[in-house]
């Protein structure tokens, strides 16, 4: 279930999980951009062309959803399209990130998808990835394109893009790029060496399982 929080701790939040994303090398430059639900019609979103590790609480720009208008000054993000389509489809999502971390972007260029069920964390933490084909960023194309395969995924590879993680708050957002990014660094070195051979179906059945006990 989403975790809706005050603008104040989101405004606080979004510059400190910026700065985490570019000290460990998850973006670079000005390229990315996140955004944090606030009550149920309003997000607040980094601003377009800045460095996420130098971001200041007056930065962020806030949104409307519904109709992605601009509330207040600043200029968001150009990914305002698909940030705001994931609020309006999936009621337990308060928080986005899209990044271009490096092994993600190589399987996004190569247009090869993420085989999450290499280890069971995968399988646990970032379950089905979707790879989504290329549309130009900042379109209502590409955000239809999600849209069209949104269902319950957590975590997407953007076809010659990058990548995209969900959250009910920032810190689980954080983490699944975190691992996302592991995945497909694991991936590619594993396969490299003549492995990379997923867990099968009733392995991955199990860790389902008995992670879900665990939680009850």
């Amino acid at each position: 279930m989403a975790l809706l929080i005050s603008e104040r701790i989101a405004r606080k939040q979004l510059v400190e999980f910026g700065r985490l994303l570019y000290e460990r090398r998850l973006t670079f430059g000005t390229a990315g951009n996140l955004s944090a639900r606030i009550g149920t019609n309003q997000m607040l979103i980094t601003p377009s062309g800045a460095c996420k590790g130098h971001l200041k609480e007056d930065d962020l720009v806030k949104m409307s959803i519904s109709e992605g208008k601009l509330i207040g000054e600043g200029r968001p993000s150009i990914e305002v399209p698909f940030h705001s389509a994931f609020y309006k489809h999936r009621k337990d999502i308060a928080a986005v990130i899209h990044t271009h971390p490096v092994h993600c972007t190589v399987l996004a260029v190569a247009g090869i998808p993420l085989r999450s069920a290499l280890t069971p964390e995968g399988a646990l933490v970032l379950g089905n990835v979707p790879l989504i084909p290329y549309e130009t960023p900042g379109t209502d194309r590409l955000a239809n394109r999600l849209i069209e395969s949104m269902g319950e995924a957590n975590a997407f590879i953007l076809e010659r893009h990058g990548a995209i993680t969900v959250g009910k708050d920032l810190a689980e957002a954080f983490h699944r790029i975190e691992t996302l990014e592991f995945a497909a660094a694991l991936q590619i070195k594993s396969v490299g060496i003549g492995g990379g051979k997923e867990l099968t179906r009733k392995q991955i059945s199990e860790v389902l399982s008995f992670a879900g006990r665990q939680k009850q």
